[in-house]
C-alpha cells in the first residue's frame, strides 16, 4: 500500500508543477502538504468527514484527490476551478478560505452541528498565531469539543522556526509507548495518594517534567491531546498516527512537519517566491519579467526615498513584506520596518500607537485584508482623528486569486468613516505627488489607494492636490470624472468614442475624500451626461458620494455610474473581469453608448 501511495504522491507533484507553471498559484504550500493530504485522504472518508484548511490554498491536493482532479487544469482559470475552497465549486468544499483565521473557528461550529463526524482542520504555522485562531483554540479545549482534529502544518515559516525545533526535541519522546505510559502511570499513582502534601509535590514533579520537556505542553494544559512531531513526508508515521487519532476522542492537535516546496528544487529554494507564483518555466524555475513596473514597485521605491529624510517614519505589513514591495525599506530600515504577522487588527492598533506618539506610520495592507480591522479603523484611529497613513495594495479587482481576494470594499468603508482623507492616484506621477503629501500630513488618517496594475502615465503640468480635480482632455455634451485606475482606462477608449460622435471632458479625480466640489458646481451644468468610472463596487460608492452632495444642493443631472455591478466576483484574469464588468476597451465603449441611447444598464 504505501508503495502505492507514493507513487501517487509523485504523481500528483508532477500535475502540481505543470499545472502552476501554466496558470500561477500557490505551488510550495501545495507541495509540501501532498502525502500529509493523501494519507488524511487515505484514513478518514471526506464523503462524510469534514477537512478544512486555513488558508485553502493549501487545498490543490484536496482538490484532486476528490472530484476535480479531470478539470484540474483549469486551476485559476475563468470558469475554471477555484484557488481556494469554495463550497459553490464542489460538496467537498465545506467553507470558504481565502483568509486566515477562519478555518478553527468555522470547525467549533461544524464540530457542534456534526457530533458523528470527525472535523479535521489543517492550519498553518503563520496562521494559528491569528487572532480568531487562538480563540478558537482556546474554546475548543474549554468545551472539550471530542471531534476536532487539528493539523499543525509547520514548514518553518513565519513560527515554524520554534515549532520545528520543538517538534524535533519531542518526536520520539511524545509518540513513543514509554512516555505515554509514564504519563498515565504518574496519573494513577497521583490519584491513590491520599496524603494531600505528597500528591502536590507529584503533581507538580509531572506538571514541571512536562514543562522542561515540552513548552507545548500548554495545548494539553487547555484540553488538547497533542501529538507531535511527525514527519510529514513520512507516509508510514502519517497513516500509523491518523488510524490512532481516528479511533481517539478529545480535541487534538498534531505537529507535522513538512518541507514547504518539497520536490521541485527551485521551491525549495525560493520558498517566498514560489509561495504565490505567476506561471513560470519549469526547466528554470524563471518568470516571464514585465517590461513595466507595477503601482506597488512605484510605492516601495518611493517610501525608501523619503523614509531616508525622516527618521519618524515607519512602515508595517502584516506578513506582506515583499507583497507590499517594503523588501527595500526593510533592508534599509530594519528598526523602522514592523511584520505583525496575520494580524491586521493588531497592526492598525499598533499604528495609531505610534501616531500617537509623533511618529509617521505606513500601514500597508492589501485592501482584501483589510476587513478583517475595521474595528480598528474606527475605534482606534477614526475616532481619535490619528494621521496613521494607509497603503492600500491590490484595491480593486485582483484576479486569479478569487472572489475572497478582490478589493471591492475598501472604499465604501473609508467613504463611511468620519475623519478620513482618500487619495485614488490615478498615475505614477500623482502616486509619488500623493506620498510626498502624506510625509507631513497630521489633519487624520489618510488613505492612498493603488491598484493591482502596471503604471500609467500622462505628461500633465498639474500637480495633485487634496480637494481638486485636474482636466485631462477637453470636450463636450459628455463629462467623464475617473479615479485611480479608470483614468487610464477612459483614456485608451477616447478616440473611439470620438470616433463614435461621442466627446466629452476627461478629468483626473484623484482626490475622492474630499472631492472638488467647486468644480461641480460651476461645471456640470455646462454637460448633458455625467459618467462616474471607479474600480471599486457600486455600492456606496464614490459616486454615491457625488449623487449625494449634488441631491443635497438640489442639483438634477444625469449621473451614470461606471463601476463594479457586484462584489462578489469569481477568479479570472483581471483584463477579463474589467471586461465583463464593462469597464476595459470596447466593453466600456458599449456601456457607455448604452447609457447616452438610452439603454441602461
Amino acid at each position: 500500500m504505501i508503495e502505492k501511495l507514493s507513487e501517487r504522491c509523485e504523481e500528483i507533484r508532477e500535475k502540481l508543477i505543470d499545472v502552476v507553471s501554466k496558470n500561477g498559484g500557490h505551488l510550495g504550500p501545495n507541495l509540501g502538504v501532498v502525502e500529509l493530504t493523501v494519507s488524511l485522504n487515505e484514513v478518514f472518508d471526506f464523503s462524510k468527514d469534514i477537512l478544512l484548511f486555513d488558508v485553502g490554498h493549501q487545498s490543490y491536493i484536496y482538490k484532486i484527490l476528490t472530484d476535480r482532479e479531470e478539470r484540474f487544469t483549469t486551476l485559476r482559470c475563468k470558469d475554471g476551478i477555484s484557488p481556494f475552497m469554495d463550497p459553490s465549486e464542489s460538496q467537498y468544499d465545506h467553507f470558504i478560505s481565502g483568509h486566515a483565521g477562519t478555518a478553527l473557528p468555522a470547525a467549533v461550529g461544524f464540530a457542534i452541528a456534526n457530533p458523528d463526524k470527525k472535523v479535521i482542520v489543517v492550519v498553518g504555522d503563520a496562521s494559528i498565531a491569528n487572532g480568531h485562531s487562538l480563540e478558537a483554540l482556546n474554546y475548543i479545549g474549554y468545551k472539550k469539543i471530542e471531534n476536532i482534529v487539528v493539523i499543525l502544518n509547520d514548514n518553518e515559516m513565519s513560527i515554524g522556526k520554534n515549532v520545528g525545533y520543538i517538534s524535533k526535541l519531542l518526536e520520539k519522546i511524545i509518540l513513543s509507548k514509554t512516555y505515554r505510559n509514564f504519563r498515565t502511570e504518574v496519573k494513577s499513582l497521583v490519584n491513590r495518594i491520599k496524603a494531600n502534601t505528597i500528591k502536590e509535590v507529584l503533581e507538580r514533579l509531572e506538571s514541571s517534567l512536562k514543562n522542561f520537556l515540552t513548552p507545548l505542553y500548554v495545548i494539553e494544559s487547555i484540553g488538547f491531546n497533542f501529538f507531535g512531531a511527525v514527519d510529514g513526508h513520512n507516509l508510514e508515521d502519517l497513516l500509523l498516527v491518523f488510524k490512532k487519532i481516528k479511533k481517539s476522542k478529545g480535541p487534538t492537535l498534531v505537529v507535522v512537519k513538512t518541507q514547504k516546496g518539497k520536490g521541485y528544487s527551485f521551491a525549495v529554494e525560493d520558498k517566498e517566491k514560489f509561495h504565490g507564483i505567476a506561471p513560470f518555466d519549469i526547466k528554470t524555475g524563471k518568470t516571464k519579467k514585465s517590461n513595466t513596473k507595477s503601482y506597488s514597485e512605484v510605492f516601495g521605491e518611493k517610501i525608501v526615498r523619503i523614509a531616508e529624510e525622516d527618521n519618524d517614519i515607519f512602515t508595517l505589513s502584516a506578513g506582506m513584506i515583499k507583497g507590499t514591495c517594503l523588501d527595500d525599506f526593510n533592508k534599509n530600515f530594519p528598526e523602522r520596518c514592523i511584520d505583525t504577522g496575520i494580524a491586521e487588527g493588531f497592526l492598525v492598533t499598533l499604528a495609531a500607537a505610534l501616531a500617537k506618539s509623533g511618529k509617521k506610520p505606513y500601514a500597508c495592507i492589501y485592501s482584501t485584508f483589510l476587513q478583517r480591522a475595521l474595528s480598528q479603523l474606527i475605534h482606534d484611529v477614526s475616532v481619535q482623528n490619528l494621521p496613521v497613513r494607509f497603503v492600500i495594495d491590490r484595491a480593486g479587482i485582483v484576479g486569479q486569486d478569487g472572489k475572497t481576494h478582490n478589493g471591492v470594499y475598501d472604499l465604501s468603508l473609508f467613504l463611511s468613516i468620519e475623519n478620513f482623507t482618500v487619495l485614488c492616484p490615478t498615475t505614477s506621477r500623482e502616486l509619488q505627488q500623493a506620498l510626498d503629501i502624506s510625509k507631513d500630513f497630521n489633519n487624520g488618517p489618510l488613505v492612498i489607494r493603488i491598484a493591482k496594475d502596471s503604471v500609467f502615465e500622462l505628461d500633465v503640468e498639474q500637480d495633485l492636490k487634496i480637494g481638486k480635480w485636474k482636466e485631462i482632455r477637453k470636450g463636450n455634451k459628455n463629462l467623464f470624472i475617473a479615479t485611480g485606475s479608470m483614468l487610464k482606462e477612459i483614456v485608451e477608449i477616447n478616440d473611439k468614442l470620438i470616433e463614435k460622435g461621442i466627446s466629452g471632458t476627461i478629468v483626473s479625480a484623484a482626490s475622492v475624500k474630499p472631492f472638488d466640489e467647486e468644480y461641480l458646481l460651476n461645471s456640470i451644468k455646462n454637460y448633458d451626461n455625467i459618467f462616474i468610472l471607479e474600480e471599486t463596487y457600486m455600492r456606496n460608492s464614490f459616486s454615491t458620494a457625488i449623487l449625494e452632495f449634488l441631491n443635497d444642493n438640489g442639483i438634477n443631472r444625469n449621473i451614470h455610474r461606471l463601476s463594479l455591478r457586484r462584489a462578489i466576483i469569481p477568479h479570472a484574469k483581471r483584463e477579463e473581469i474589467l471586461a465583463e464588468e464593462g469597464l476595459k476597451g470596447e466593453n466600456l465603449i458599449e456601456r457607455i453608448e448604452e447609457f447616452i441611447h438610452g439603454e441602461k444598464q
